[in-house]
């Protein structure tokens, strides 16, 4: 049945192509900046959840 509709729409074999392109570029993107990641920024994502949440504090008159 369905098979029957989507014949009838006229250029409905584009959104094939156009959804295929979007998920390559997506993917693609999502490549490039992986690797384009700063060594400094990951260690740092990657501390996030044993950090605790508490902030580091520079003033040392606090014990």
């Amino acid at each position: 049945m369905y098979q029957n509709v989507l014949n009838g729409i006229d250029g409905i074999g584009i959104y094939g192509v156009i959804s295929i392109g979007i998920f390559f570029s997506f993917f693609t993107g999502m490549l490039i900046w992986a690797f384009v990641l700063k060594k400094n920024y990951l260690q740092h994502m990657a501390e996030l959840p044993l950090d605790g949440g508490e902030k580091k504090s520079t003033d040392k008159t606090q014990s």
